[in-house]
């Protein structure tokens, strides 16, 4: 509710909060007093065993969890494994030569890349199918959710 003012310029009542309506002059500041009342306490309502929401598909989040360390362990493992193996080809173990015949001299270094890329293509499907499956949790509870 907007209080009518008497302007200092032109003597008319004006409805602006900060200059007159009439004339523009700059309206003296008019304070309300604050009036503090107290508000009653609405009484606690005991909630309803329907009205609390319950966590549902743990076993897809279970299932989500497991995929994104699964996911993790073969980026981070097959990455190192790749190297590992690539090293060992290079200091000139034999055993490689004998097993894959293209392991020496240059083949080592593709052999290690391939690995990397391999598992940290395969890790990422998997975190992918990981957060796939929380999308598809969190799609479901926003559209069971009431506004």
């Amino acid at each position: 509710m907007q209080q009518m003012v008497k302007c200092p310029g032109c003597g008319r009542e004006s409805a602006g909060p900060q200059f007159c309506t009439t004339c523009g002059t700059r309206l003296p500041i008019v304070s309300e007093p604050q009036v503090w009342e107290t508000q009653p306490v609405a009484a606690a309502e005991p909630v309803s065993r329907e009205a609390v929401p319950t966590r549902k598909y743990g076993a897809l989040r279970a299932v989500a969890t497991v995929y994104r360390v699964i996911g993790w362990v073969l980026m981070v493992g097959g990455t190192l494994f790749s190297i590992a193996v690539a090293v060992i080809a290079a200091q000139g173990a034999g055993a490689f030569s004998d097993f894959i015949p293209w392991s020496v001299g240059p083949g080592i270094v593709g052999i290690a890349i391939i690995g990397v890329v391999v598992s940290i293509l395969l890790g990422l499907f998997l975190l992918a199918f990981a957060d796939l499956c929380c999308v598809l949790v969190d799609i479901e509870s926003n559209t069971r959710a009431e506004d």
